[in-house]
Formats: structure tokens, sequence, C-alpha cells
């Protein structure tokens, strides 16, 4: 992420919240200033800033927005992270758990989502809100034993860890745009999130493409001829509503099931592309209860 491009930019975009926050030359003129390390350094600090000055009270639902944001960076940096054993007194997994010619990108995967964990982290403190804490990750989904492990393998079987990254990633990608019609009044707010959320997406197609090629039946994107791998009533919800075939272009509602796009007479085909070609936004509820499977 290009933050001093992202900065300028959206001061442009945004003149009512540079009436709040003072001159546009005065905040380009310290942006301005900084270079390097120290201008991606201060970059959080200058949001975090923007959202308490200049939205006050007001900025309660975005910061809940980012604070859900940084729950879910959390749970797949440290999922990310005990997979390349970087996370201190935990259990080791096996030698040669990642194969040695997939490493490299799970190790990029892993330091995307500490750098946006980075991020998140200091433009909540930056902005006076609370910092998600005292979270305990179990990805076996046993609550630390206290229950039985639907993932008993995830670190032991390197395809139940694909598994889980996809429903983590998937759930990632939903859940960013199912907060984007909170902060996009905020264009500062909306640019990062949507840039964040592009990110994740890469991610998931990443981790999609690895299952792929190790012989799953499952597409880079999601898809309704992907195989299933949830389970009722606890994972279901990572894909629900994605069988939607009626969806909002140009600001019109499409009933795509009602149209004649089957002249092919192909069947349900070409509205399984629809399904396809839409990614559906995950309420924040559903996004917090994913993600609750793996935290105690």
């Amino acid at each position: 992420m290009n933050i001093l491009k992202l900065l300028v930019n959206l001061t442009e975009a945004d003149p009512e919240l540079l009436a709040r926050l003072g001159s546009r030359r005065e905040a380009l003129t310290r942006l301005g200033s900084l270079t390097g390390k120290a201008a991606v350094a201060t970059a959080p600090l200058v949001l975090g800033s923007a959202l308490r000055q200049a939205y006050g009270r007001g900025a309660q639902t975005i910061t809940d927005s980012l604070s859900l944001a940084l729950t879910l960076e959390l749970l797949e940096n440290n999922f990310y992270s005990r997979a390349l054993g970087l996370v201190p007194n935990t259990p080791a997994v096996p030698a040669g758990f990642i194969p040695s010619d997939l490493r490299p990108g799970i190790v990029t995967v892993q330091q995307h989502e500490q750098q946006h964990v980075a991020f998140l982290t200091r433009v909540l403190q930056a902005s006076g809100a609370d910092i998600p804490t005292n979270l305990n990750f179990d990805f076996t989904g046993s609550k630390n034993g206290t229950q039985s492990a639907p993932f008993a393998d995830v670190f032991s079987n390197f395809d139940t860890f694909l598994q889980v990254a996809q429903l983590l990633e998937d759930t990632g990608v939903r859940a960013y745009k199912g907060q984007l019609a909170t902060v996009q009044s905020d264009r500062v707010f909306l640019t990062a999130a949507a840039r964040i959320h592009s990110v994740e997406a890469r991610h998931a197609a990443h981790i999609r493409t690895l299952r792929r090629n190790r012989n799953a039946t499952v597409k880079p994107w999601i898809s309704p001829t992907d195989q299933s791998i949830t389970t009722a009533g606890l994972t279901d919800a990572v894909y629900a509503g994605e069988e939607n075939t009626t969806q909002r272009v140009a600001g019109q509602t499409i009933p795509f099931d009602l149209l004649p796009i089957d002249a092919a007479g192909v069947g349900q085909t070409a509205l399984q592309k629809v399904q396809a070609a839409f990614d559906e936004p995950m309420t924040a509820t559903t996004a917090s209860n994913l993600a609750g499977l793996f935290i105690y």
C-alpha cells in the first residue's frame, strides 16, 4: 500500500474532512516533510488523528469496523505464523510441513498480514479506540480442548491447513466488503479498507490455487462448482448467500435468474457464472462468529 499516495488522493476527495482537520497545504506540508520509513510509520497516526478529530463520537461505527478488521488480521497473522514456526511457546509443526517450494508464498502472505496488523493497530491507537486484547487462538477449533476439534490435524496435514486457510481468507474478503458500507462516507478509511480488501482477495486466490494444484475441486474465486469444505452449523456461514443471483448493478437491482441469459441452452451454467462473478458481503456479526470458532 502506497500510504503517501493514498493520503494525497484522499485529501482531494473529502474537502469536508479537510475543513475539520485544517488546511490542505498545512496537512500536506507536515506529510511532505517526512520521507521513507518515517512517512510510512507516521501515516497510521495521521489516519487515526483524522478519525478522532474529524468524527469524534460519530466515528464509533467506523472504529467498530476497524476493530473487526484488526481481529481478523490478528487471527490470520497468528495462523500463518504458527505454520511457519514463528509463534513461541506453541507446539512445533512437523519438519517439512509446508513444502519447500510453497513456503515462500506462505511467508509473503504472513508478512502481509503482519503489516495489516501493525497498520490497523496504529490507526486505532491514534484514534483513541480500544485495541482487541487477550485473544488466544486455537486453529483446531477445540477452544483449547474444551470441545471436539473439527480441524485437529490443521498443523500436521497440509491439505487441512489449506482448507482452514481458504475459510479464513474467504471470510476476510467477504467481511471487508461487508464493512465498506460503514466507512464509505469517509474516504480515508474507505480507500484504506478497499486496498487491504484487494490484498486479502489475492491471498484467497493464492490459497485456492494451491489447493487446486493439489487436485482439489476449487477455482481461484468463490464458485458454486467448488467442492464443499464446510461443516453445517459450524463453517457453512462462510459461503452463505454466495448462491445469490439478484445483484445491484449500476444502481439497479437485476434478477439475473429472470433474464434470458441462457440463449445457448446450457441450463444452470450461465447462472453459476453470475454467482461466481459477484462477491457477497458478510455482516460483522457473521464474521465475528466465524472468527470466534478459533478464539478462546
